[in-house]
Protein backbone atom coordinates (compact mmCIF):
# COMPACT_ATOMS: atom_id res chain seq x y z
CA UNK A 1 0.00 0.00 0.00
CA UNK A 2 2.51 2.28 1.30
CA UNK A 3 4.36 1.52 -2.46
CA UNK A 4 1.34 2.07 -4.22
CA UNK A 5 0.96 5.78 -2.17
CA UNK A 6 4.31 6.58 -3.16
CA UNK A 7 3.62 6.36 -6.91
CA UNK A 8 0.52 8.20 -6.64
CA UNK A 9 2.31 11.34 -5.11
CA UNK A 10 5.15 10.86 -7.45
CA UNK A 11 2.44 10.86 -10.22
CA UNK A 12 0.68 14.64 -8.54
CA UNK A 13 4.04 16.12 -7.96
CA UNK A 14 4.90 15.32 -11.75
CA UNK A 15 1.76 17.01 -12.92
CA UNK A 16 2.15 19.82 -10.47
CA UNK A 17 5.35 20.74 -12.14
CA UNK A 18 4.41 20.44 -15.49
CA UNK A 19 1.31 22.66 -14.93
CA UNK A 20 3.25 25.13 -13.24
CA UNK A 21 1.65 24.89 -10.00
CA UNK A 22 4.84 24.50 -7.75
CA UNK A 23 6.40 26.93 -9.73
CA UNK A 24 9.44 28.61 -7.71
CA UNK A 25 9.00 31.75 -6.20
CA UNK A 26 11.73 34.53 -6.21
CA UNK A 27 11.76 36.80 -3.66
CA UNK A 28 13.92 39.76 -4.16
CA UNK A 29 15.63 41.91 -1.49
CA UNK A 30 17.01 45.76 -2.60
CA UNK A 31 19.63 46.63 0.24
CA UNK A 32 18.75 49.91 1.78
CA UNK A 33 22.44 51.31 2.08
CA UNK A 34 22.92 52.38 -1.74
CA UNK A 35 26.13 52.46 -3.75
CA UNK A 36 25.62 56.08 -4.77
CA UNK A 37 22.54 58.43 -5.88
CA UNK A 38 22.34 59.65 -9.36
CA UNK A 39 20.24 62.29 -11.90
CA UNK A 40 19.16 61.61 -14.68
CA UNK A 41 19.53 63.54 -18.23
CA UNK A 42 19.38 63.65 -21.78
CA UNK A 43 22.12 63.71 -24.28
CA UNK A 44 22.61 65.76 -27.44
CA UNK A 45 25.76 66.33 -29.77
CA UNK A 46 27.98 68.71 -28.32
CA UNK A 47 27.44 70.86 -30.77
CA UNK A 48 23.27 70.72 -30.85
CA UNK A 49 23.00 73.24 -28.18
CA UNK A 50 19.60 74.90 -30.14
CA UNK A 51 17.98 71.21 -30.00
CA UNK A 52 19.44 70.78 -25.75
CA UNK A 53 17.75 74.15 -25.33
CA UNK A 54 14.08 73.56 -27.05
CA UNK A 55 13.62 70.28 -25.12
CA UNK A 56 14.97 72.04 -22.02
CA UNK A 57 12.36 74.93 -22.76
CA UNK A 58 9.53 72.35 -23.55
CA UNK A 59 10.00 70.19 -20.48
CA UNK A 60 9.75 73.19 -18.21
CA UNK A 61 6.49 74.09 -20.18
CA UNK A 62 5.15 70.95 -19.21
CA UNK A 63 5.89 70.94 -15.58
CA UNK A 64 3.98 74.72 -15.72
CA UNK A 65 1.15 73.26 -17.55
CA UNK A 66 0.83 69.93 -15.20
CA UNK A 67 1.60 67.60 -18.48
CA UNK A 68 4.94 66.21 -16.71
CA UNK A 69 3.30 65.17 -13.53
CA UNK A 70 0.29 63.85 -15.06
CA UNK A 71 3.10 61.41 -17.18
CA UNK A 72 5.04 61.18 -14.10
CA UNK A 73 2.27 60.01 -11.99
CA UNK A 74 1.01 57.43 -14.60
CA UNK A 75 4.32 55.91 -14.25
CA UNK A 76 5.46 56.49 -10.48
CA UNK A 77 2.18 57.06 -8.79
CA UNK A 78 3.33 60.49 -7.87
CA UNK A 79 4.78 63.35 -9.01
CA UNK A 80 8.98 62.57 -8.70
CA UNK A 81 9.68 64.60 -11.33
CA UNK A 82 13.14 67.33 -10.67
CA UNK A 83 12.53 69.28 -13.89
CA UNK A 84 13.90 73.17 -12.47
CA UNK A 85 10.96 75.91 -12.56
CA UNK A 86 12.43 77.87 -15.07
CA UNK A 87 14.60 78.11 -18.24
CA UNK A 88 17.67 79.95 -18.99
CA UNK A 89 18.13 80.71 -22.89
CA UNK A 90 21.88 80.46 -23.82
CA UNK A 91 21.41 82.03 -27.16
CA UNK A 92 23.17 78.99 -29.14
CA UNK A 93 22.77 80.26 -33.13
CA UNK A 94 23.39 76.35 -34.43
CA UNK A 95 21.52 75.25 -36.25
CA UNK A 96 20.49 72.05 -34.62
CA UNK A 97 16.57 73.22 -34.08
CA UNK A 98 16.42 73.89 -37.46
CA UNK A 99 17.79 70.77 -38.73
CA UNK A 100 14.96 68.47 -36.66
CA UNK A 101 12.44 70.65 -38.23
CA UNK A 102 13.12 70.43 -41.48
CA UNK A 103 13.45 66.54 -41.61
CA UNK A 104 10.13 66.27 -39.25
CA UNK A 105 11.94 63.80 -36.86
CA UNK A 106 13.87 63.59 -33.60
CA UNK A 107 15.29 60.14 -33.92
CA UNK A 108 15.45 58.70 -30.03
CA UNK A 109 18.01 56.43 -29.08
CA UNK A 110 17.53 53.76 -26.12
CA UNK A 111 18.26 50.71 -24.66
CA UNK A 112 14.94 49.27 -25.18
CA UNK A 113 15.25 46.72 -22.26
CA UNK A 114 14.67 48.97 -19.85
CA UNK A 115 11.73 49.93 -17.79
CA UNK A 116 9.74 51.36 -16.55
CA UNK A 117 11.68 53.97 -18.53
CA UNK A 118 12.06 52.44 -22.13
CA UNK A 119 11.26 49.17 -22.69
CA UNK A 120 8.78 46.52 -25.23
CA UNK A 121 5.30 45.20 -24.58
CA UNK A 122 3.95 42.20 -25.07
CA UNK A 123 3.13 43.50 -28.51
CA UNK A 124 6.69 44.30 -29.14
CA UNK A 125 5.72 48.01 -28.66
CA UNK A 126 8.33 50.75 -27.07
CA UNK A 127 6.45 52.14 -24.34
CA UNK A 128 7.40 53.81 -21.07
CA UNK A 129 8.41 57.26 -19.25
CA UNK A 130 10.54 58.43 -21.14
CA UNK A 131 8.47 57.53 -24.24
CA UNK A 132 5.73 59.45 -23.14
CA UNK A 133 7.80 62.25 -22.24
CA UNK A 134 9.43 62.69 -25.62
CA UNK A 135 6.15 61.68 -27.19
CA UNK A 136 4.38 65.31 -25.76
CA UNK A 137 7.97 67.22 -26.40
CA UNK A 138 8.03 66.00 -29.80
CA UNK A 139 4.46 67.06 -30.34
CA UNK A 140 5.10 70.42 -29.05
CA UNK A 141 7.96 70.78 -31.24
CA UNK A 142 5.32 69.80 -34.55
CA UNK A 143 7.77 66.70 -35.13
CA UNK A 144 7.73 62.83 -35.18
CA UNK A 145 9.14 60.79 -32.53
CA UNK A 146 11.20 57.51 -33.92
CA UNK A 147 12.71 55.27 -31.38
CA UNK A 148 15.92 53.64 -32.23
CA UNK A 149 17.06 50.80 -29.95
CA UNK A 150 20.97 51.01 -29.76
CA UNK A 151 23.43 48.90 -28.00
CA UNK A 152 23.92 51.10 -24.79
CA UNK A 153 27.53 50.35 -24.65
CA UNK A 154 28.23 52.92 -28.20
CA UNK A 155 26.06 54.99 -27.50
CA UNK A 156 28.10 58.14 -27.34
CA UNK A 157 29.38 56.83 -30.75
CA UNK A 158 25.41 56.52 -31.98
CA UNK A 159 24.75 59.91 -31.04
CA UNK A 160 28.05 61.40 -33.05
CA UNK A 161 28.06 59.33 -36.11
CA UNK A 162 23.95 61.03 -36.57
CA UNK A 163 21.88 57.71 -36.51
CA UNK A 164 20.49 59.03 -33.73
CA UNK A 165 19.57 63.10 -32.58
CA UNK A 166 19.71 62.23 -28.46
CA UNK A 167 20.00 59.80 -25.94
CA UNK A 168 16.51 59.45 -23.50
CA UNK A 169 16.61 56.24 -21.48
CA UNK A 170 16.79 56.67 -18.17
CA UNK A 171 20.56 57.90 -18.62
CA UNK A 172 22.72 59.05 -15.80
CA UNK A 173 24.26 62.28 -15.60
CA UNK A 174 28.20 61.95 -14.78
CA UNK A 175 31.43 63.74 -15.22
CA UNK A 176 32.38 61.49 -18.39
CA UNK A 177 29.41 61.72 -19.76
CA UNK A 178 28.87 65.98 -19.24
CA UNK A 179 32.24 65.51 -21.28
CA UNK A 180 31.18 63.53 -24.01
CA UNK A 181 27.90 65.02 -24.91
CA UNK A 182 25.59 68.03 -24.26
CA UNK A 183 23.72 67.22 -21.50
CA UNK A 184 20.35 68.38 -20.28
CA UNK A 185 19.17 69.03 -16.99
CA UNK A 186 18.04 66.45 -14.55
CA UNK A 187 14.95 65.36 -14.49
CA UNK A 188 14.98 62.58 -12.38
CA UNK A 189 16.55 60.91 -9.36
CA UNK A 190 18.03 57.42 -9.12
CA UNK A 191 19.95 55.22 -6.90
CA UNK A 192 22.71 52.60 -8.07
CA UNK A 193 21.76 49.53 -5.33
CA UNK A 194 22.16 45.99 -4.73
CA UNK A 195 19.74 43.59 -5.70
CA UNK A 196 20.01 39.39 -4.01
CA UNK A 197 17.69 37.24 -3.11
CA UNK A 198 15.44 37.07 0.30
CA UNK A 199 17.13 33.71 1.27
CA UNK A 200 20.91 34.70 0.45
CA UNK A 201 21.95 35.86 3.47
CA UNK A 202 23.09 39.44 1.66
CA UNK A 203 21.23 42.14 4.30
CA UNK A 204 24.21 44.64 3.68
CA UNK A 205 26.95 45.69 1.42
CA UNK A 206 29.62 44.08 3.30
CA UNK A 207 28.53 40.56 3.23
CA UNK A 208 29.32 40.94 -0.18
CA UNK A 209 32.44 39.34 0.77
CA UNK A 210 33.47 36.52 -1.75
CA UNK A 211 30.23 36.75 -3.53
CA UNK A 212 29.60 37.37 -7.34
CA UNK A 213 27.99 40.28 -8.56
CA UNK A 214 26.49 40.76 -12.05
CA UNK A 215 25.89 44.39 -13.83
CA UNK A 216 25.29 45.44 -17.14
CA UNK A 217 27.95 46.79 -19.63
CA UNK A 218 28.49 50.28 -20.18
CA UNK A 219 26.23 51.36 -17.28
CA UNK A 220 26.55 53.46 -14.52
CA UNK A 221 26.53 50.84 -12.19
CA UNK A 222 30.02 49.68 -13.30
CA UNK A 223 31.11 53.18 -12.29
CA UNK A 224 28.78 53.26 -8.78
CA UNK A 225 30.99 49.75 -7.99
CA UNK A 226 34.17 51.39 -9.37
CA UNK A 227 33.86 54.26 -7.09
CA UNK A 228 33.45 51.61 -4.21
CA UNK A 229 36.76 50.41 -3.63
CA UNK A 230 35.95 49.10 0.13
CA UNK A 231 33.00 46.74 -1.68
CA UNK A 232 35.13 46.25 -4.62
CA UNK A 233 38.02 44.71 -3.22
CA UNK A 234 35.84 42.36 -1.63
CA UNK A 235 33.51 41.00 -4.26
CA UNK A 236 34.87 37.92 -5.71
CA UNK A 237 37.81 38.44 -8.36
CA UNK A 238 37.69 41.81 -7.37
CA UNK A 239 35.24 42.59 -9.64
CA UNK A 240 31.59 42.35 -11.45
CA UNK A 241 30.54 40.46 -14.56
CA UNK A 242 29.15 42.52 -16.96
CA UNK A 243 26.32 40.80 -19.29
CA UNK A 244 24.50 42.73 -22.38
CA UNK A 245 21.49 44.22 -20.30
CA UNK A 246 19.44 44.68 -16.97
CA UNK A 247 17.01 41.70 -17.53
CA UNK A 248 20.23 39.04 -18.47
CA UNK A 249 21.79 40.37 -15.24
CA UNK A 250 18.49 39.98 -12.93
CA UNK A 251 18.33 36.41 -14.71
CA UNK A 252 21.77 35.44 -13.58
CA UNK A 253 20.52 36.34 -9.75
CA UNK A 254 17.61 34.56 -10.63
CA UNK A 255 18.82 31.46 -11.85
CA UNK A 256 21.90 31.23 -8.88
CA UNK A 257 24.55 32.15 -11.26
CA UNK A 258 25.20 35.26 -9.43
CA UNK A 259 24.93 36.02 -6.12
CA UNK A 260 23.78 40.07 -6.05
CA UNK A 261 23.45 42.43 -9.17
CA UNK A 262 24.17 46.20 -9.21
CA UNK A 263 21.47 48.28 -11.17
CA UNK A 264 19.32 51.45 -11.28
CA UNK A 265 16.94 51.22 -8.43
CA UNK A 266 13.74 52.31 -10.75
CA UNK A 267 14.23 49.27 -13.09
CA UNK A 268 15.40 46.74 -10.32
CA UNK A 269 12.05 47.65 -8.28
CA UNK A 270 9.90 47.14 -11.53
CA UNK A 271 10.91 43.68 -12.29
CA UNK A 272 11.05 43.10 -8.49
CA UNK A 273 7.43 43.49 -8.93
CA UNK A 274 6.75 41.19 -12.22
CA UNK A 275 8.99 38.24 -12.21
CA UNK A 276 7.68 36.10 -14.83
CA UNK A 277 7.74 38.67 -16.85
CA UNK A 278 11.64 38.80 -16.38
CA UNK A 279 11.99 35.12 -16.79
CA UNK A 280 10.02 35.33 -20.17
CA UNK A 281 12.20 38.27 -21.25
CA UNK A 282 15.34 37.09 -20.27
CA UNK A 283 14.57 33.52 -22.41
CA UNK A 284 13.19 35.40 -25.30
CA UNK A 285 16.58 37.28 -25.68
CA UNK A 286 18.46 34.13 -24.77
CA UNK A 287 16.38 31.87 -27.55
CA UNK A 288 16.98 35.01 -30.06
CA UNK A 289 21.09 35.11 -29.07
CA UNK A 290 20.74 30.88 -30.69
Amino acid sequence: MKKVMGLVLAVIMTMLLATGCMTKKYEYVVLEEALSDEQYGIGFRKADQALRDEVQKILVEMKKDGKLAEITEKWFGEDTSTVPDTFTPTGSTDDSLTKIKEKGELVLGLDSSFPPMGYKDSKGDIIGYDIDLATEVCKRMNVKLKLQPIVWAQNVTELNTGRIDCIWNGMTINDERDEKMNLSLSYMNNRQVVITLKDSGISKLTDLKDKTVVLQTGSTANDALNDRDDIKKIIKGGKATSVGNNILAMYELQKGRSDAVVMDEIVARYYIERPDELKTEAEKINSDAD
